[in-house]
């Protein structure tokens, strides 16, 4: 455990230290090169770069800060990020290594150039304030510098970094800062402001998440993203990465909650290479042909997609797309309609016709079926009433007895025999 104090004091003895780009020793330093030696020769270890040394520790505001913090900014506008990073000294300063041509020195943080580019503060485990109260393990003292609009920004509950982003705020920072307003009367500019008006609760804190603390929005995104990803496998949703990144932010500026991302998924829900469908999708396509099975009711690949999309969506359930497909079939069977609403199945209803076809023309029973030709114009016969009037078991044999195909079954041989040999005996030719 190193204090706050201690790495200040071993930072100031590089002051005037020529700057060296990628230097990491006392020969020469760059930014985080200078950070990343002196918190390591005080035992404590950070990353190399200030891409990654910003994501070490907890986020700091800028009127929380103390000394041994570390101080973040994105200086080069060609690349989003933090490009450079010093170490926090305490009164509003910081020592760092500036650039090529220039030495380690004492900058102030509310210096134009770097409140402009401010990114944030953080706090690295292992420092603590002062040697007395790292002992005693008690509450650090903090030490707010005076940074002007970035303090008043601060103490009106948004960061200097989001202030800067919106031309808006911006426009009512710099007027609270001239006019020196109350908290209350700057809450109450900025309530009626457009920004304000057109983002949800949920849409202002991401936003001011992004600019305050870029390290915990990046990984609140992170994620969003996974948690966006595994969604979309158990709904069965085939998401770009475009898409995946859609409605991760979706879901962390708005707030989406569980209807609203199944909303979204149920769009992407489409069939693989194999005509099949995973996760709820799949589960629910499974049910869907079955059903249609069980109904007599022919479905599309088509059919099932648009009914699987909107399951998903909760546009519909499947006891409605179930009863659908009953209502279509008791309009397709309509001698049995009543039985059918009441919630028998057609092919259990077609069963004793399948029995007789399959057993006359010695097939399989899992080969015949109600969509058969035969048991289809069977159970869907018209009377010479015009009236629904299925065929009776008995004369279902003989029409299936009239076609050629059972006169080649050993149903037909033996019949033939028996009737030969009927005959014969009648004739007095055989006993």
């Amino acid at each position: 455990m190193a204090t706050g104090e201690q790495i200040v004091e071993l930072a100031r003895t590089y002051l005037g230290l020529a700057y060296v780009w990628g230097g990491e020793t006392p020969s020469g330093f760059d930014c985080s090169g200078l950070v990343e030696y002196v918190f390591g020769k005080n035992g404590i270890e950070v990353p190399r770069v200030s891409y990654d040394q910003i994501n070490v520790g907890q986020s700091v505001q800028p009127n929380k800060l103390r000394a041994g913090d570390l101080v973040f900014f994105d200086t080069d506008k060609k690349k989003s990020g933090p490009d450079h990073v010093g170490i926090y000294i305490g009164g509003g300063k910081f020592i760092h290594a500036p650039k090529t041509g220039d030495v380690v020195k004492i900058s102030s943080l509310s210096e134009g150039y770097y409140m402009d580019r401010w990114m944030g503060g953080r706090r690295v485990p292992g420092v603590s304030t002062s040697a007395t109260s790292a002992a005693l393990d008690g509450p650090a003292e903090e030490v707010a510098p005076h940074l002007d609009a970035t303090e008043l920004a601060e103490t009106y509950g948004m960061s200097y970094a989001f202030f800067k982003s919106q031309p808006e705020l911006w426009k009512k920072l710099n007027s609270a800062v001239e006019g020196q307003w109350s908290p209350a009367k700057f809450q109450a500019e900025v309530k009626n402001t457009k920004w304000w008006k057109t983002n949800s609760s949920t849409a202002r804190q991401a936003q001011l998440l992004e600019k305050s603390d870029p390290a915990t929005y990046k990984a609140t995104m992170e994620g969003a993203r996974a948690q966006a990803q595994a969604m979309a496998v158990q709904a069965g949703a085939i998401l770009s990465a475009k898409n995946v990144e859609k409605l991760a932010k979706n879901m962390v500026t708005l707030g989406w909650e569980q209807a609203q991302v199944q909303n979204f998924l149920g769009q992407y829900i489409k069939f693989g290479a194999d005509k099949t469908m995973g996760g709820i999708a799949g589960q629910a396509a499974k049910e869907i042909r079955k059903q249609a099975y069980d109904m007599g009711v022919s479905v599309t690949d088509q059919s099932i997609l648009n009914n699987a999309q909107y399951l998903v969506r909760g546009l519909t359930t499947m006891e409605k797309v179930t009863g659908s497909m009953r209502a279509q079939a008791a309009g397709l069977y309509p001698a049995f309609a009543d039985q059918i609403k009441a919630g028998a199945s057609v092919q259990d209803l077609a069963s004793p016709y399948v029995q007789v076809l399959a057993g006359e023309l010695g097939l399989p029973a899992t080969d015949v079926d109600a969509f058969s030709p035969k048991i289809k114009a069977a159970i869907n016969r018209v009377g010479p009433d015009g009236k629904p009037s299925p065929l009776s078991l008995t004369d279902f044999v003989q029409q299936v007895r009239s076609d050629p195909a059972w006169r080649k079954t050993p149903t037909a041989g033996n019949q033939a025999l028996t009737i030969g040999r009927q005959v014969l005996a009648d004739m007095g030719l055989a006993s």
